[in-house]
């Protein structure tokens, strides 16, 4: 027979062992030592687990510290959340700051603040308007990148890969936050390869692009192009060299 999990919450500054909880809140500043497994855990104050943590979802509003892996259904980070393992995760949404120090796995990432992964990304879709530092390989089967801020990762792959200009819906207020959680500079993308069948750039700086149709839009600067089926290039791009393969 399973035994019904508690619920705990943290308030003020306290600490909580590992173990299973149907919920576990901190809305303080509160530790939890140990692995934990939990149905939902919700940090809004300061939160750090010091251990592995699995649950269904992780929403993280204040400053959330994971010492280990995380394993979550849904995971959003809308203040700073750093994890130093890896983090495998159906669905990541990141509006604040975040930070992995191993590889990130799961269906869905949406970034509309930073991210900076150690590792590679490996997801279904993977959408991005703010700005993101993968040292790794970003594989997706669609990945969409509006460009908020610099971005950048190793090597790029998927099925229909697109990146342009960001818009502006969100104002000159929001532009403004997002690049101070990127650290400024340019909205560009800078990577050494992108490869996938559709490819679709704007400010983009790669030393290889590989496709099957290919469109390099306004402000990019590759170094070589290979596709084989249909290559556009903008009259704002340079391109020094390309092939059919």
């Amino acid at each position: 027979m399973n035994e019904q999990r508690r619920s705990v919450s943290i308030s003020g500054s306290g600490r909580l062992g590992g173990g299973e909880y149907e919920r576990v809140s901190i809305s303080g500043s509160g530790r939890v030592d140990g692995d934990v497994i939990a149905s939902e855990l919700r940090i809004s104050g300061s939160g750090k687990v010091a251990g592995r943590t699995e649950a269904g979802q992780i929403v993280v509003s204040g400053s959330g510290t994971f010492t280990d892996a995380v394993v979550a259904e849904e995971m959003r980070i809308s203040g700073s959340g750093r994890v130093d393992g890896a983090v495998e995760a159906k669905e990541l949404k990141c509006s604040g700051s975040f930070r992995a120090g191993g590889d990130v796995s799961g269906e869905y990432v949406k970034i509309s603040g930073s991210m900076k992964v150690s590792g590679d990304v490996e997801v279904d879709i993977f959408k991005a308007s703010g700005g993101f530092e993968i040292e790794g390989l970003l594989s997706a089967d669609k990945v969409e990148i509006h460009l908020g801020g610099r971005c950048s990762a190793r090597e790029i792959g998927g099925e229909r890969i697109i990146v342009e200009r960001g818009t502006s819906f969100g104002g000159a207020l929001i532009e403004g936050l997002v690049k101070m959680l990127t650290g400024g500079g340019a909205a560009e993308l800078r990577t050494a390869q992108i490869e996938g069948d559709e490819i679709r750039l704007e400010n983009t700086i790669a030393d290889i692009v590989r496709g099957k149709r290919v469109v390099i839009g306004p402000n990019c600067r590759i170094g070589r192009v290979e596709y084989e089926e249909s290559l556009q290039v903008h009259e704002d791009a340079k391109v020094e060299a390309e092939s059919k393969t």
